[in-house]
């Protein structure tokens, strides 16, 4: 069929016009230009068949839809166009299925031209055979796997591991979303998360991992045991993959790596809610405020800078069981006229001292 007969449907079917409506050079133009003067009475369909094309990709573009989304629309256009009354256009065209197909066709673009996001890409790029669990519901999802470590998927959270990931040299789980993992010890295996930009290799430990696509930054939150953390454009990652060592950025308990995917920097620091990691009483009587950073340390696994000579005649009587760390460090700093400051991963006491 040479182009003099296309009808609609045609023209937003061909490639070569379509390919000229989005991408136009000056030899497209040309053979484009003369046809509409060789043939002014196809000029209607061309313009339609133009502005059609041309409201699909800025609507692609403006609500840029998500897989799901992507496959629910497709799915209610073949119902529709199974369903709907043919409404004859100009053009002797279904007009309520044209719309259909269209929609259909700007949809298509939208997947052809999107690019494969980093899970994706990795997911691809592994060697094993692997199976994946895809949290849909609204409430977290736990996987177990074939190791016997545990993962509580957040919903709209994926992730992909090897079948007999028990079996394999290194054990490997491919994360996008939020998740929080419990994992088997086993030094001879060590345990690899690949979220995005980042690396979390573990021994056996918990934490947190947040890597929607959606987000700035890709954070990694240690609960108990220690986690070691790189880039996976780091020069030494096969490197620090081989090493049976946790090398890179090593967290411990309350400690964080948020990576900011703008600037490419990775930033250690302290959760915004630290938790107990072993349990103590903190019930003090005239005890030297020295005594009971140490006690804070040893609970919450986070190093308080201090000078120990400078405060060691301060005595402070207190009952600090309900309050959270940060409240519990006021307090102690109020009551030695002193303050306290976060820095990098650690806390950093100030103070004149005690007569």
């Amino acid at each position: 069929m040479g182009y003099a007969d296309y009808k609609l449907e045609n023209f937003l079917k061909d490639d070569s016009f379509t390919q000229w409506v989005y991408q136009p050079t000056p030899e497209n133009n040309t053979f484009w230009e003369c046809f509409q003067e060789e043939h002014p009475e196809m000029l209607p369909i061309i313009d339609d068949a133009r502005t059609i094309l041309l409201s699909i990709e800025q609507e692609v573009i403006a609500n840029y839809p998500d897989d799901r989304q992507v496959e629910r629309i497709f799915n209610q256009v073949q119902e529709r166009i199974q369903t709907v009354s043919f409404v004859q256009s100009r053009f002797g065209w279904p007009w309520l299925a044209a719309a259909s197909v269209l929609l259909c066709l700007g949809l298509w673009l939208y997947k052809q031209n999107q690019m494969p996001t980093q899970y994706e890409q990795l997911i691809d790029q592994a060697s094993a055979t692997l199976q994946e669990n895809n949290n849909l519901s609204t409430v977290p999802l736990l996987v177990r796997l074939p190791d016997k470590s545990t993962v509580l998927l957040k919903p709209n959270s994926r992730i992909s591991y090897a079948k007999d990931l028990d079996r394999q040299v290194k054990r490997e789980v491919y994360l996008s979303g939020e998740a929080f993992f419990e994992v088997t010890k086993n030094p001879d295996k060590p345990f690899f998360v690949y979220a995005d930009e980042l690396v979390t290799k573990v021994l056996g430990t918990s934490f947190w991992i947040k890597a929607t696509d959606a987000s700035k930054q890709v954070v990694v939150q240690v609960k108990t045991g220690k986690v070691s953390v790189f880039a996976r454009n780091d020069s030494r990652a096969n490197e620090m993959k081989a090493n049976r060592e946790l090398e890179g950025v090593v967290l411990t308990p309350n400690q964080q790596i948020t990576f900011s995917r703008s600037d490419v920097r990775m930033k250690k620091s302290l959760v915004s809610a630290p938790l107990p990691v072993h349990l103590q009483r903190f019930e003090f009587k005239d005890e030297p405020v020295t005594r009971i950073f140490v006690a804070l340390e040893q609970a919450y696994g986070i190093d308080i800078i201090y000078d120990e000579e400078l405060l060691g005649n301060c005595l402070v009587t207190a009952s600090l069981a309900e309050e959270p760390l940060y409240e519990k460090l006021r307090l102690l700093c109020k009551g030695i006229e002193g303050q306290y400051e976060v820095v990098d991963a650690q806390i950093v006491i100030s103070a004149k001292g005690c007569q």
